[in-house]
């Protein structure tokens, strides 16, 4: 007791003779006399490498006195002061490196100017991520508070959002103990308040999120991924768990320490998942042959016979849907072959609202500031989810007036999950059948397949809805769709109802939908009933309904109950040949434009960009009356890997798609009404309406690059101008624009027009995919930090069917060994690293599948398939482990195999145990941050696996003096991950 009083009277004493030597606020007497004295001090420190010299003492003393001094000592820094920060960060000693983030974030707090100035010198950024590295508690603490208050302007957030601080601070996240013990934790049970580890962990969350939050989009993609993956693994978690704790009334003070709100941090997590590489994706021609056949020429026979002309079923045999990957990837993924209560908790579970983003919206950060404070809401009726049932479907009249009896009221928020389970499982045995949109934004795999799709069909994006329906009902309502539809039928039965379309045009998307007229006889409807696997294609416009009540021999080895997925084809606008005409037109319009020539004269100069409104008008008009501008344009459709056979049926696919340009010019050369469109042109500025030239807003997503930009957000004041020309003369400019149109239908160039259609189509689809992508992290697709992978197993029961239904691309994920490179003197190369850095990776291969033989099963006397091989080191994964070898043992035909080593080359050999726990074996290399080994090279293998570090090979900070980490031996040591929290858990 006494030792401790004497200590604080010396370090009084000391403080007490430093600010005598502090004088005033000047920052010329700054200069003078101290910051000769604290330049020396922290030289003199970093040389020396003690963090306890009298040096450090004396620093610290010094940034102490600049602290108890007059706030104008702050406002400004002496630019002295600002020049020595970055080293005064980056001191070994915790009490100067604490005292210096102090100076910052007074410094800010004082004046926003000097706020951002701070934050906007690299140095200083640099400084403050060597300090997000050290051990000591109050250190990681001053620094985040430092980082918080430098973050109070945006110019602020935005520079240190953009320097090395961001990926530091994520670092630091994916190792603190207390981070990592409450995102893992079961207990439903507030954590105690009072307790440091849960200041800090408030305290780094914070500034997380802040930083995320305030990034742009095109830094964030350029984080490391495997960092990327483990942090939202983490902040997932964490989301998740301070959901859990809302509702407890003992969390309130634990609460407010917490300053992100729960949307902050779903919107890190939407920000953080947009730049992650999409997960494991079929191929298009493994979708096409799932679905249409296994040869080209299936598909290409539906795009000329079926697509958007007529319903089509597809008939799946029991062993082909087995050996289909993508049918076995989605059966796989709702749970299916259980009872009805698991399957609705298997849909409902962790489900989140998608709020909807506009169709020609091209801009993720307009969204999320759209939705800044609902994303990541509770789903909302209607919205996200539907259950209901068709009222007394007996009754129906042949018009089909028909309504929906809905469960639950429009715009309810389904706070409360488990009670919204139990209420939709007590629905559904009473008849109600559940819907449940956006499932490509709640299911990797689903995701996956309709991103495939949509590559195939060349559309943007492909939605995708699940219908679980019970015995004897009808969920919707007779009805037709704006969208192209395939029903694939998971699980059980239904019997569907089609009738043919009697309108020539097909809808449009987001048109409103016509009521449906007294021509629907039931007798003159096609019905066709649905098996498990069995796939119906189903056009636009064309009404339809389902039932479950089947009935027949047919079904007597089914479920009662009824589980299909609707994988929607929305054609946008641009994506219509209408939108196709329209952007050649755009194109041609550029070029004349450039070239300075076709311009039309009539007292003066009507300029190319007004004629091209006009007949951007007409063409409009015209497909009103012409179905052809209204069918999907699929020039940009990509048929998967080239081949001799794909490549053949591509030329000729986009020859037919040529033709069909062709026609379509032919057709606005003869049929377009220039006259008819100045009428709706000269009514709409009469009447000062525009509401009718509101479809030409997609437009503006088109380069211009002419003397004159036209605003399609705001076409009124051009279309006034144009009217204003044309009534000068009206007959010379009528004249004029038929000429101009002439030019366009015969100089355009398709490749041009098909450049820029790819173009936007490519913006539409990044759009969509990042907006999917967020979406599908917050329903926890990143929450395992994993691929997703396919079957491996597919490619086994593939065999037995046919060698056109196996994969030709696999992911195969291998958890590595922790390893430790011993060197010529048996000294460990990174045998002094910390256990929170040592690695160990799971590492994901992309396997390319070639058949090499082709073996008859007998399918009465089937060998049995290999177990995997357990694991060395307590996970799931394998470790490739070449003293280990695994043989197929059975009666019938084995497949002949080969053994394979891991780390070896075809024709090497393998490494071998030298009985001291250590290998040798040949020279091999392996792609990343791993080691490379030659001839004789003893590797050691660690049998106590550590943390894994996120970003040991990407830390911006990895150059830093190890002296950071040392401490004063009296503070409190910051607490990383041990060894033994993570055990076994490969890859976070």
């Amino acid at each position: 007791m006494n030792r401790n009083r004497k200590r604080r009277k010396r370090k009084r004493r000391g403080d007490e003779r430093a600010a005598a030597c502090v004088p005033s606020p000047s920052s010329a007497s700054f200069d003078r006399d101290v910051f000769p004295v604290l330049l020396a001090a922290v030289r003199t420190t970093r040389q020396t490498g003690s963090s306890s010299s009298p040096p450090a003492a004396l620093a610290a003393r010094l940034l102490r006195c600049v602290l108890s001094r007059s706030p104008q000592t702050l406002s400004p820094l002496p630019r002295s002061l600002v020049a020595l920060l970055p080293l005064l960060l980056s001191s070994s000693c915790s009490s100067v490196a604490a005292l210096s983030c102090e100076v910052l974030g007074a410094a800010a707090l004082r004046s926003m100017e000097t706020g951002e100035m701070l934050a906007s010198d690299t140095g200083i950024a640099s400084g403050l991520a060597r300090t997000l590295g050290s051990r000591s508690q109050r250190v990681i603490e001053a620094a985040c508070n430092s980082i918080l208050d430098l973050s109070a302007s945006s110019v602020g957030r935005e520079r240190l959002a953009g320097s090395p601080v961001l990926p530091r601070t994520l670092h630091l996240f994916c190792q603190v103990e207390s981070v990592y013990g409450f995102a893992h934790s079961r207990s439903i049970e507030c954590p105690e308040s009072p307790t440091e580890a849960n200041k800090i962990l408030c305290l780094i969350i914070d500034t997380v999120v802040l930083l995320v939050n305030s990034c742009k989009i095109d830094n964030l993609q350029n984080l490391h991924q495997e960092l990327v993956r483990n942090v939202l693994s983490l902040l997932y978690k964490i989301w998740k768990r301070t959901q859990l704790l809302r509702s407890s009334t003992d969390c309130n003070k634990w609460k407010n320490k917490l300053q992100s709100k729960e949307y902050e941090m779903s919107e890190a997590i939407f920000r953080l998942s947009i730049g992650l590489a999409s997960p494991a994706c079929p191929e298009p021609d493994v979708v096409r042959e799932s679905i249409f056949g296994q040869t080209v020429s299936d598909f290409e026979t539906f795009v000329l016979a079926y697509w958007e002309k007529s319903p089509n079923l597809y008939r799946r045999k029991q062993s082909t849907q087995k050996g289909s990957p993508v049918f076995a990837a989605l059966h796989s993924t709702f749970n299916l072959g259980t009872a009805p209560d698991p399957i609705i908790e298997s849909l409902i579970k962790g489900l989140v609202s998608c709020p909807a983003i506009a169709s020609d919206e091209l801009d993720i950060n307009s969204f999320l500031h759209e939705v800044h404070d609902s994303l990541g809401d509770s789903a909302k009726y209607r919205q996200d989810i539907r259950v209901m049932r068709t009222q007394d479907p007996n009754d129906q009249t042949s018009s089909g007036c028909v309504t929906e009896e809905h469960f639950f009221d429009d715009g309810t928020v389904f706070i409360d999950e488990d009670a919204f389970i139990e209420k939709c499982k007590h629905a559904f045995k009473n008849g109600y059948s559940i819907a449940l949109r956006g499932m490509e934004f709640r299911s990797e795999k689903v995701a996956a397949i309709a991103s495939a799709l949509a590559d195939l069909f060349g559309q943007p994006s492909v939605g995708a809805n699940i219908y679980f329906s019970p015995a004897r009902s009808q969920g919707l309502a007779r009805h037709y769709d704006d969208h192209c539809v395939l029903v694939w039928q998971l699980l059980g039965s239904k019997k569907w109802m089609i009738w043919p379309n009697q309108k020539p045009f097909l809808p449009r998307l987001y048109e409103p939908f016509d009521p449906l007229d007294g021509t629907l006889y039931e007798n003159s409807g096609r019905v066709e009933v649905l098996l498990e696997g069995d796939m119906m294609y189903i056009p636009r416009g064309y009404v339809h309904e389902a039932r479950t009540d089947v009935g027949g021999s047919e079904v007597n080895a089914y479920a009662d109950y009824s589980l299909h997925l609707t994988l929607a084809i929305e054609v946008e606008p641009p994506f219509e040949w209408e939108g196709f005409a329209h952007i050649a037109l755009h194109c041609w319009t550029e070029k004349q434009q450039l070239r300075d020539s076709q311009l039309v004269e009539f007292k003066g100069k009507v300029e190319t960009s007004l004629s091209a409104i006009v007949l951007h008008v007409a063409i409009r008009l015209l497909s009103d009356s012409d179905p052809i501008f209204r069918k999907a344009c699929m020039v940009a459709a990509k048929f998967g890997p080239s081949s001799s056979c794909t490549t053949t049926h591509l030329k000729a696919f986009r020859s037919n798609q040529r033709s069909t340009f062709d026609e379509i010019l032919r057709k606005i050369d003869q049929n377009c009404s220039i006259k008819e469109a100045l009428k709706r042109i000269t009514l709409a500025v009469k009447e000062r309406d525009d509401e009718a030239f509101q479809w030409m807003s997609w437009l503006r997503h088109l380069p211009q690059q002419g003397v004159d930009i036209i605003d399609f957000c705001n076409i009124f004041g051009a279309l006034e101008e144009l009217l204003e020309a044309f009534n000068s003369n009206p007959d010379q400019a009528l004249d004029g624009f038929t000429a101009f149109k002439s030019g366009f239908c015969q100089r355009v160039v398709y490749e041009d027009a098909r450049e820029t259609f790819e173009t936007l189509l490519e913006m539409y689809r990044t759009t969509r995919t990042q907006y999917m992508r967020g979406m599908l992290a917050l329903h926890g697709a990143g929450a395992h930090a994993a691929h997703i992978t396919w079957d491996m197993e597919v490619v086994q029961t593939a065999s037995k069917c046919s060698r056109r239904a196996i994969p030709k691309v696999v992911w195969l994920h291998i958890a590595e060994n922790e390893i430790i490179h011993v060197g010529a003197a048996a000294n460990p190369t990174f045998g002094n690293l910390p256990p929170y850095l040592r690695k160990k990776d799971v590492l994901s291969y992309r396997v390319l599948v070639h058949l090499r033989h082709v073996t008859d099963f007998d399918p009465d006397n089937p060998s049995p398939s290999p177990s995997p091989p357990e694991s060395d080191d307590g996970d799931s994964g394998h470790d490739g482990n070449p003293d280990r070898h695994h043989f197929s043992r059975g009666t019938a035909t084995r497949i002949q195999g080969f053994r394979c080593h891991r780390g070896t080359i075809d024709g090497e050999q393998p490494a071998v145990n030298n009985g001291s726990g250590a290998f040798i074996g040949p020279t091999f290399n392996v792609s990343g941050p791993h080691l490379s080994f030659q001839h004789g090279t003893t590797v050691k293998q660690d049998t106590q696996p550590g943390r894994p570090d996120p970003v040991s090979q990407c830390n911006p900070c990895a150059a830093a003096d190890e002296t950071s980490r040392e401490q004063d031996s009296a503070e409190c040591q910051f607490k990383f991950i041990r060894p033994q929290d993570c055990n076994g858990s490969a890859g976070g």
